[in-house]
This record gives C-alpha cells, structure tokens and sequence, in this order.
C-alpha cells in the first residue's frame, strides 16, 4: 500500500493514540474517542495505519514494555516514544488496519515465563522464548502464535475465538488450551473442552478435537491427532520438564530453550542415549551433572556452555 502524505499533527496523534490504546489502564471512553478521532479526518487513518506498521515491525517499539499514561503536552518526549511505540517519525511499508489498535503483541525472552489477562478476559501464560499477538474484535477474537509456547484459558463470550495454525485454524467458545509452536510445527492440545479444526486451502477435512486430545500439524506432513500424557504436557508451567523415553539429544534441546548457557551433545553416542525423568529448567549444569549420575557421559562445563560427551567404552578384551 502507498501511504497519502498526512500531516505532521496527525501524525503525532497518532503515536499518542497507539500509546493510549495499549496502556493498562485503557477504558472504554478510550475506544469511543478514538473512534471519533478516527472517523474525524481521512487523513488520521492513514497516520494511525503508519503508526500500527511501525509499531509492528520496529522491535524496539514492538517490544516495549507497559507503556506510561500520555503527557498532556503537545509533544511526547523520546521516553513515552519507547514506551508507548509512538510513530513520530512513520515510513511507508506493509500496513495494518486500525483494528490493529486491539492487537497486542506480547513476548517472554528465553528463560522468561510470563501470566496476563486478555482484553476479553482470557488467561494466557507464556513460556520462554514467546510472541504471541490477541486481537478482540467486534464479532471475532483472534490469536496468533508467531512461536513458542502458551496456556490457553479461554473466557466464555459471545464472540468465537480463533486461534491461527498456519494453514489451518481452530475456532472454540471456551475452555483451556495448550499450544506450541516450532517453525513448522504446531501442536494443539484441548486440555479442557472443544476445538473445532477447519479443513484449510488444502482441502483436509475439518475435524472436532475432543478434551484430552492433541493435534500435531507439520509443513509437508499430514495431521496426526493423539492423547499425551496431560500431568506430562504441562510440566513446564511449573518451571519443569517431564521427559519420558526420550533420546539425550531431544531433551538437551528442550532445556537449551530456557537458558542461554547451552548444553552441547559433543557425539553421535551420548545423543543417542535415552532418558527419563522430570528436571528443573534454567540450570543447564545442574540438569547435566544430575543426567550424568544415570548415563555414561561425561561433562565438561566453560563459561558459555556445558559440553556432554559419552564415556570410553571399556576394553574388554
């Protein structure tokens, strides 16, 4: 989309606007005045979808924290321009509508866990290494997992409520999910009431996944539903892992998505071996002393990693 020129005022209304809306303490008189703002003037629409783009794509505006309640002077200072992701300064780009203004986009960094509440009510915790976005629209509740993984407690409202899967999407009126995202994999599990699949553009057919049940969706490979182990699935809101018959390599993954200190699998032989077992996150030294009380592997701990390498094998000859 080409942009038309704005004027320079719309434009800093518009950065306060996307400050306002979202602020904590935003109310409903909010919305209706910026409403009125926006259907004043044509060219405050085109200065708020500025101001949403860049908010969208600027990671130092996208992520910002809880931003502070306007000023009431004419001019924000670069404090609230932080804060708040105010477009002083707006560039032309790929847009987003005004409805925009309802999204949030809210992220944990790695070893970060994070609980809020939605516009709507909903209760959402997010696990390390996160982004999600959480659109309440009139008739419609979006949200979108851009990666990582959350707990899902949907609240009860007239409105359904879709959750984006890719290719295909999940529609439900209440109840508790949990989902994950890893580049090409989504995974989606009803752990309290009903998700209805649709069929997608690739023509799949739509399918109801049950309380209990989980959906696996790959790039390249077909659905696949089954029921896991739900005491198992949610470990992690609990700060912990629960790994069962999975391979060394597998769970050293898993817990390298919570630190930065890394554990390295140094051979083929020690990513190979298989493990069992639940184990604290955010201690990567401890989880690998702890595994090597149970395998044959050795470790080697530096300042940046914690190496894992398979024990000689003994000569018996």
């Amino acid at each position: 989309m080409i942009f038309r020129s704005v004027p320079d005022g719309a434009n800093r209304q518009a950065g306060e606007w996307l400050a306002r809306l979202h602020a904590d303490d935003r109310t409903p008189d909010d919305d209706a005045a910026f409403r009125a703002w926006l259907g004043a003037d044509p060219s405050h629409r085109d200065a708020f979808e500025r101001a949403s783009a860049l908010w969208d794509t600027l990671p130092g505006l996208r992520d910002a924290a809880r931003p502070q309640p306007l000023p009431t002077g004419p001019q924000l200072s670069r404090r609230m321009v932080l804060a708040g992701g105010s477009a002083l300064i707006v560039a032309g780009g790929a847009t987003l509508g005004w409805r925009e203004a309802y999204a949030g986009v809210i992220r944990t960094e790695i070893g970060e866990q994070r609980r809020l509440v939605l516009d709507d009510g909903s209760r959402v915790m997010l696990d390390t290494d996160t982004q999600i976005r959480f659109r309440a629209r009139d008739t419609l509740r979006v949200l979108t997992l851009a990666q990582g993984r959350v707990d899902l407690d949907i609240a009860t409202d007239r409105r359904p409520f879709r959750i984006d899967l890719g290719l295909r999407s999940a529609t439900v009126r209440s109840g508790r999910l949990d989902l994950r995202r890893d580049q090409g994999a989504i995974a989606l599990t009803a752990l309290r009431g009903v998700a209805q699949i649709d069929a997608g553009p690739a023509g799949a057919a739509p399918l109801t996944l049950a309380s209990g049940s989980r959906l696996a969706v790959t790039t390249g490979q077909a659905a696949r539903v089954d029921r896991p182990e739900l005491d198992e699935l949610t470990a992690w809101q609990s700060g912990r892992l629960a790994f069962h018959d999975e391979t060394l390599a597998e769970a050293a993954a898993e817990m390298n998505r919570y630190s930065r200190r890394a554990l390295v699998i140094a051979d083929p032989r020690a990513a190979a071996m298989r493990l069992s077992g639940v184990y604290r996150v955010g201690d990567p030294e401890a989880f690998a002393r702890s595994v090597a009380l149970l395998l044959p592997i050795r470790v080697e701990a530096n300042g940046d990693a914690i190496r894992i390498v398979a024990q000689p094998e003994k000569n018996l000859s």
